[in-house]
């Protein structure tokens, strides 16, 4: 998906601050979410965020519009490992992993991911 850094998210300098990178990586994650909730406003929403890494590579500037790719990289019992990048003009820029685990809220628990689910995450 193709992000346009707004005027929230630039310091002084016109660089985009780090803080707007994991939202805009949250957003490239929607296709994913709307797999693991059955209501549009995705209350009902069944995965929770374990863990995230994400390098900084390169300045990212105001002016320029962002891609942002997603892949499920790693699809576990109960979790799932996602890959992203942005890239500016084609260039790498930010680099990121983050763990998605399978949650009942209801027990309180991890849950396996079930085979319809395996399927549809392994096209993307």
């Amino acid at each position: 998906m193709t992000i346009s850094p707004r005027f929230s998210e630039v310091d002084v300098l016109g660089h985009v601050t780090n803080s707007a990178v994991p939202v805009w990586f949250e957003h490239g994650r929607l296709p994913i979410f709307r797999l693991f909730s059955k209501e549009a406003n995705m209350r009902d929403l069944a995965l929770i965020l374990r863990r995230y890494e994400i390098d900084f590579t390169r300045q990212i500037f105001a002016s320029v519009d962002v891609v942002i790719e997603t892949k499920v990289a790693k699809i576990g019992n109960t979790s799932i490992a996602i890959e992203q990048i942005a890239t500016q003009d084609g260039v790498e820029a930010a680099r990121g992993t983050c763990i998605m685990v399978h949650f009942d809220y209801q027990r309180g628990t991890t849950t396996s991911i079930p085979d319809h689910l395996r399927a549809e995450l392994s096209a993307l």
